[in-house]
């Protein structure tokens, strides 16, 4: 498993987590003391955090569980940002302007708007969720690198 879906699975599960958590700590604190509104109004702010993740991650789960992922081929530009944390490297496809960014660094020595490469990117079927890439030489075709 790529660091790409356990990303995945990450999301969602602290999704349930803090849905869950923030529901046990209001019955727990509700029954002891009572409640104060700032200790209610943190607690519905994590349930409302943990129902975005879910929302976020559930539409892809179908694809992700049944890994049923789509292929996207063409003409890229690669970029690299050394600065930010973590490191990511991003995708940029040229003709259909989608980008992708993945949690990798791929050794290819040139970078940048001017220097192409063919790519293929697999994601779920809905492309909310990268899974894996692979870069080849634009001119002969040979893998340069592949991230699966």
């Amino acid at each position: 498993m790529n660091e790409e879906v356990i990303f995945y699975y990450a999301l969602l599960a602290g999704g349930i987590v803090c849905v869950v958590l923030s529901v046990l700590l209001y019955f727990w604190f509700r029954e002891d003391t009572g409640i104060e509104f700032s200790l209610f109004f943190r607690l519905v702010l994590l349930c409302l955090f943990g129902v975005g993740l879910i929302w976020y991650t559930a539409p892809s789960l179908k694809y992700v569980v049944s890994h049923d992922y789509a292929t996207i081929k063409g003409m890229c530009t690669v970029e690299y940002d050394d600065q930010s944390s973590p490191r990511t490297i991003d995708l940029y496809y040229d003709e259909t302007g989608d980008s992708f960014s993945f949690l990798d660094r791929a050794d290819l020595g040139a970078y940048g708007p001017d220097v192409p490469y063919t790519c293929h990117v697999t994601t779920t079927k809905d492309h909310e969720f990268e899974i894996s890439y692979r870069i080849y030489d634009v001119k002969t075709d040979r893998l340069l690198y592949s991230a699966e």
